[in-house]
Formats: C-alpha cells, structure tokens, sequence
C-alpha cells in the first residue's frame, strides 16, 4: 500500500548516543581490538520521508588509538539514507515497537593530530525501541571506511582503514508523527469506466430513442393535416392528444392542463355551420344562448346575450360568427417551458402556434401572451423576469407567423403555483381576445 509524503514539519527527529569506536587501520600494527578502543559520542538530525525511508545529517567524534596506538582526536561528519526494514510489520499491528533500520552514507573523516580529512563511506544498522509516543531508544553498530593514510601509515590512494563504533542513546521525534495512507484509487476508477461506458450507451439509446419520437411527431402531424382537411379533427382531437401525451411520456390526470384544441374545433365546426346557415337565411338572424356563451349574427347589425341578465347588445363591428367566452374566444392554449429559461420543453408544441396565427390574421383578432413561472423555484425578482421573457417569446414565434405585433400584448404573471405536477407552472398561455369593437354597447 503506497503512503503520502508528509508535510516537511512532520517526522523530524534527533538522536544522541554515546558509546566506545575501534580504529582498525591497514597496516594493523600492535594490539587487539580492545587496545584500540575509546569513547565516542555521535548526535544526528534526520527525517523519516515515509514509514521506510529516512535521512539524517550526522557527527561522530572524541577519540581513537592509530596503529601506533597513540590516541588522537577526530570528527566525522556524513548524511546518510535510511531504510526501515520493519516498518511493513510495525502498521500492519498497531502496538508493534521495533525498528531495524539499515543505512549507507558518505562524509568528511577529520584526524586533528595529522590534519587529514579524507573521503569516507559509512555504513552500519541502527536498532530502535519505542519507549513512548516520540522517544525511542536506539542502538546502532556502525562503519567508516577511508583511505589508508588516515592514520599517516600506509598509501593514500587506496580502500583500508575503517573505524568501528557501538553507540546507545535515545531518539526524539519533533513535529507531528504518524502517517496517512493513500486511498487506492483502482477501485473508483474501474468503476467510473464501467459508468462511463454505460453512460455511453444510455446515449446512443437516446439519440435512437429521439429519433423515433421525432418520426412518431412528425406522423402525428401529417395525421392531423389530413384530418383537417376531411373535417375530422374534432372526431379525433382526443385521441390525438392521448397519442401525443404517450408519444411524450406525460401524465396530466393531476389537472396538467391540456392543449386539445377542443373549443378551437368548436368554433371551427360552429363557423362552418353558421356559413351554411347565412347561404339559406336573408337578413339579421339572432342566435342565443345560456350562460356565457354567446352567438353573433350575420349582416349589418349584430345582436347577441351576453347570458347574465338576458338583455340584449347591438355590435355593427362584426361581420363573421365568432364564439365569446367573456373576453376570449376559445380556451386557453399552454406552452410549457424548461426550468428557468424560456426554452421550450418540446418544440413541438410550436405547431399549436399555426392555427392560433391563422384565425387571429384571418378575423383581426387580438392575441394575449401571459408569461408564468414555478413559484416554488427562484423568488419574485427572477420569476417576474422569467415570465417576461417566456411571454416575449412566443410573441416573436407569432410574428414570425405574420401577425402583427400591435395584435398582442404580453403580461407578466410572475411565480404562480396554480397547477400540479408544479412543472406546469412554467408556462406561457395564449389566447385570442374579442375585438375592442365588439365589447362595447
């Protein structure tokens, strides 16, 4: 398992020993390994890297007895590398108090009686005891190797004079301890290669899926041309828009609110009717009804109820039957949108625009735009500029049909929450409005 590198504050330590050094030169001259042997002392900084690998900087000196067996002074300074052979087993159990640490390093060999300080290689192994959290006890048995002239005996171009030390002491750690694995990430990234790839194929799906539904759009409205034009539109106005719904993968049995054109194809049908009517009948013909619903009539002088109190208008201004609901014509046409833009959520819907473009042109009729949004997403501010835009953009999709934009008006009715499931709140609604003449008395 791979560690992070810790910040450079952490893991630094310092160790002081002391302990006895045998100089063990070539030639050997007099005396066995105890003559030659006197007390050291060596103190080192270092820093472990990762729970393996360390460095430290180090200096070891006093004295030492030379072939002669005359004691002199000398210093040893070296940085050496550090590797912990045990640290695997030391995290693998947590209580686990040992360290064997192995090292190799060069430095400076300094002899003061002969003002000799050659090249020297060291090396040796440290043992380490944790006593408590940050000090450890250690013991180390170390070697340096030099030329053979640091004791001023023997050639000064070749490998043979050594110095043995044993040092006991105690290792203190400064700054912050202890490590942090790194997280495997070969499990996350395998994963996110299969998401990936099933991402990839959930598209390829979708384009084969929008492509069926734009064909299935398209055949729908080549169906409801050709009904059109044999005058069955109001037979089949509802299963056409079962088809779309289906086609759409809506549900509006929650009161979504439905673009079915069924009072458009009322008025349709009721001017057909009423063409049929004026070629049978001379003169001013009255038509009335219950309610709100109301019938013009044919010639010079229209007369109509308007169903609230049973008298009866006089309008010269219109010359063609038109069905009134207050002051609309027909009921309401709904475009809906993508949350917080005024994108439409199909552009499909922009066929709706055909008819409604047609009638208003052919009869000079009015045309009102209320943009809306979902009151349970963003506050008034953006919803109330929402609104606006969603309503400028279908008065520009209906001047792009050739109506006029003196023919329109647009309203603003800002965050509304006046329909369920609450994504039908981000909408736009048109509706055709009685003349100005035709309200008046």
């Amino acid at each position: 398992m791979p560690w992070w590198f810790p910040p450079w504050r952490d893991n630094w330590f310092v160790n002081v020993s002391g302990g006895v050094s045998a100089f063990v030169g070539s030639p050997l001259g007099c005396g066995d390994i105890f003559d030659r042997t006197r007390p050291a002392l060596s103190v080192s900084a270092g820093k472990w890297f990762t729970p393996a690998i360390g460095a430290r900087i180090a200096f070891q000196g006093l004295q030492f007895k030379d072939a002669r067996l005359e004691t002199r002074d000398f210093q040893h300074l070296h940085a050496d590398m550090m590797w912990n052979v045990l640290s695997g087993t030391a995290h693998a159990k947590k209580d686990f108090r040992w360290d064997l640490i192995p090292y190799v390093g060069l430095g400076i060999l300094h002899n003061d009686g002969l003002g000799r300080h050659p090249f020297a290689v060291s090396y040796g192994v440290q043992g380490r005891y944790r006593l408590a959290g940050r000090l450890h006890l250690t013991a180390e048995l170390g070697c340096t190797a030099t030329f053979k002239d640091f004791d001023g005996l023997g050639a000064g171009n070749k490998w043979g004079d050594r110095m043995l030390s044993l040092t006991a002491g105690f290792s203190y750690t400064i700054g912050k301890k202890g490590w942090k694995r790194v997280v495997d990430a070969s499990p996350y990234i395998e994963r996110n290669e299969r998401l990936t790839g099933y991402a990839h194929s959930l598209r390829s799906e979708n384009d084969q899926l929008r492509q069926k539904n734009g064909m299935n759009a398209r055949i729908i409205a080549e169906f409801e041309k050709i009904l059109k034009l044999e005058g069955l539109l109001d037979k089949y106005a509802d299963r056409l828009s079962s088809l779309r719904n289906e086609r759409d993968g809506k549900d509006f049995s929650n009161g979504y609110p439905k673009n079915d054109y069924s009072g458009l194809n009322s008025l349709r049908a009721r001017l057909r009717n009423a063409r049929a009517d004026k070629e049978k009948h001379e003169g001013d013909t009255i038509f009335t009804h219950g309610g709100d619903t109301v019938y013009t009539t044919y010639g010079k002088a229209s007369v109509y109820n308007d169903g609230s109190d049973g008298s009866l208008h006089r309008n010269d201004s219109i010359a063609s039957p038109l069905l009134v609901d207050g002051r609309y014509i027909g009921p309401p046409i709904y475009f809906f949108f993508v949350l917080n833009t005024d994108r439409l959520t199909d552009n499909s819907q922009l066929v709706n625009l055909d008819g409604i473009a047609r009638i208003a042109r052919k009869h000079g009729l009015r045309i009102q735009i209320t943009g809306a949004a979902d009151r349970a997403t963003g506050n008034d501010a953006i919803n109330n500029g929402l609104s606006q835009r969603r309503a400028a953009y279908m008065a520009g999709q209906l001047r792009r049909r050739g109506v006029d934009a003196d023919m329109m008006e647009t309203v603003s009715a800002g965050g509304i929450d006046d329909y369920e499931p609450t994504e039908a709140n981000r909408n736009a609604c048109v509706r055709l409005m009685v003349p100005a003449a035709s309200t008046t008395d």
